[in-house]
């Protein structure tokens, strides 16, 4: 069965940040692919200036155009109602099988048992937790054992019994962020070299974030 990785957000827009990010945890992980899937409506996440899906999706796709091993979808945006983990899993299992190892950055997990139905997700995936730059380890194994006490220790990483893995996995840390862009655009800044060229381009074509 093919190893393939899960890398969602809002991607409002999508940075050199993410893409790094991705390409470390498919190296790292030895994923045949990783698929991005923009948030279709993110429950966690109440903005009134949200981009539409659809032209988050476009961003997307542009970053990913010609990069070997990336795929976007547009599952959420297909789906109804708020953008919940575990539907999009479900979904994809049906569409896609796969073994699949679903990305979350180290502040998402820190709120993980807000997440619907959290505890469901290990029966779906392995959960790969990030952080950019040094520290964290400690911080994520705490919490780990606060929200999954039934985790086991095996090594690198914990697993539940009959289920997938959870495990910690450092990146490079990129100090750029999707709102330091919108704001570096609506005070006409340039956000050249902070997103694919392509991505930047649509941004100013489309008048996004002014």
């Amino acid at each position: 069965m093919r190893r393939n990785g899960i890398f969602g957000g809002t991607f409002d827009p999508i940075h050199l940040g993410h893409l790094r990010a991705a390409e470390e945890v498919r190296e790292a992980l030895s994923l045949e692919e990783i698929l991005f899937i923009p948030a279709g409506h993110p429950p966690h996440k109440h903005r009134p200036d949200l981009t539409p899906f659809i032209l988050r999706l476009e961003m997307t796709r542009l970053a990913l155009e010609g990069v070997p091993g990336f795929q976007v979808s547009d599952l959420e945006g297909r789906l109804p109602g708020p953008s919940y983990s575990v539907n999009t899993l479900e979904r994809l299992q049906r569409e896609r099988p796969a073994e699949y190892f679903f990305v979350l950055g180290l502040d998402a997990f820190l709120e993980i048992e807000t997440w619907y139905q959290y505890h469901r997700l290990l029966e779906l995936a392995h959960l790969v937790v990030i952080t950019r730059g040094p520290g964290g380890r400690e911080v994520f194994w705490q919490k780990a054992k606060e929200a999954f006490p039934e985790l086991i220790e095996e090594g690198s990483y914990l697993r539940r019994p009959r289920a997938f893995t959870l495990r910690f996995l450092p990146v490079t840390r990129f100090d750029v962020s999707s709102t330091m862009i919108r704001q570096a655009v609506h005070q006409g800044r340039s956000i050249r070299y902070l997103v694919p060229e392509a991505v930047r381009r649509f941004i100013l074509r489309h008048g996004l974030y002014r």
